[in-house]
């Protein structure tokens, strides 16, 4: 049987943690509110920009093969105007810490199902990230950074950039924000090229000035990063909204078990009195 003491510290206990995650809840709140204006507002900027950037790169055939033939590239997948290595590359972007629900596994089972079909290189942001592919004891080259949950670091993001702008293809793996209680899995190409079966929509002519290479160029370099660094922004907006939504969960389950303690212990606190009482009469009883 649990005891009156037990209960007061039982008490206290709850009555702390429910203290604890109202303040990380209000936190979660306050940050996600302040970025997703920002994310929401460049999402359809960027989408569009990366649609145009894939039609680009689809279209003028002619020209490409232009192109091609003057760098004397055979096969069409290897045109590129920055300097890569080739390769592909998948970047999963996980978290340090926890109270992100499940998001953050199903975005990695997406994740390793892609890799396990076709083993590339792998670059990975978070420690649960890590600590997930680890277990899977798959032996692919992997670079690893500790990107902070709690903000977006500039001179890190700058870092990562460099590193996989050396890549050919580039496939970034993330959680984007549907609603406040909506948060789901993406798969996002930043290197320029549509998914299998992604429209791009329907192809456009364009007339480029200077030129198409000079164009193309421009894209590769710069476009790519501020799609990237989009991608990031989405992943933080998404990851705020699940740990707003998982605290306020343990908050009002951190509630209820408040109410049946105090109750549990005005129970034995009534319990008390009536054994008072009830000695209280037998003495009087006694006396008579």
């Amino acid at each position: 049987m649990v005891t009156k003491k037990e209960l007061m510290h039982e008490t206290d206990f709850l009555s702390a943690l429910q203290t604890v995650l109202e303040t990380y809840e209000e936190i979660a709140a306050t940050r996600m509110g302040r970025i997703r204006s920002y994310v929401l507002a460049s999402r359809d900027f960027l989408f569009e920009i990366n649609t145009i950037f894939q039609q680009v790169k689809s279209s003028y055939k002619t020209q490409i093969k232009q192109l091609m033939q003057k760098k004397r590239i055979k096969n069409p997948a290897e045109l590129s105007f920055r300097e890569n290595n080739g390769k592909a590359l998948y970047v999963f972007i996980s978290a340090n810490t926890g109270l992100y629900g499940g998001i953050i596994r199903k975005t990695y089972d997406v994740f390793i199902d892609a890799l396990k079909k076709t083993p590339t290189d792998v670059v990975i942001l978070g420690k649960i990230g890590l600590e997930l592919f680890n277990s899977e004891k798959i032996k692919v080259p992997l670079t690893y950074f500790d990107f902070p949950d709690d903000k977006i670091d500039d001179v890190m993001t700058l870092k990562i950039v460099k590193h996989i702008v050396q890549y050919e293809k580039i496939l970034v793996f993330y959680e984007q924000f549907n609603s406040i209680l909506s948060q789901s899995p993406i798969i996002t190409n930043i290197s320029g090229d549509p998914l299998p079966g992604e429209k791009t929509g329907p192809s456009a002519r364009y007339f480029f000035e200077p030129s198409l290479e000079e164009v193309m160029g421009f894209f590769e370099k710069e476009i790519f990063s501020s799609i990237f660094a989009q991608t990031i922004f989405e992943s933080e907006l998404a990851k705020f909204a699940i740990r707003m939504v998982s605290l306020d969960s343990a908050s009002e389950n951190t509630k209820s078990r408040l109410k049946q303690v105090i109750i549990a212990k005005n129970r034995i606190k009534h319990q008390e009195s009536n054994k008072k009482q009830l000695e209280k009469f037998a003495s009087m009883s006694l006396w008579g």
